[in-house]
């Protein structure tokens, strides 16, 4: 929510998705349309985007001393 963290964030949160949407194999629906899929598409849109710097504090997080020594941490 504050743009710290995102990729890892991101990351986590698609891997999260897209075992849940594994779990309901074979789907009802349309098995490529489903809002698991989505969401995780989405979650991964805004990691690649650096959404982070632009609607949160991505930017006051990357100027801190700690962050810039430890690369991990962006």
């Amino acid at each position: 929510m504050l743009g710290i963290g995102m990729r890892f964030a991101a990351a986590a949160g698609s891997l999260l998705l897209v075992m849940m949407w594994t779990v309901v194999l074979p789907p009802e629906n349309n098995p490529f349309m489903d809002d698991h899929l989505i969401y995780a598409m989405v979650l991964v849109l805004l990691a690649l985007t650096s959404a982070e710097r632009t609607f949160g504090f991505g930017r006051m997080w990357e100027r801190l001393p700690i962050v810039q020594r430890c690369g991990f941490l962006k």
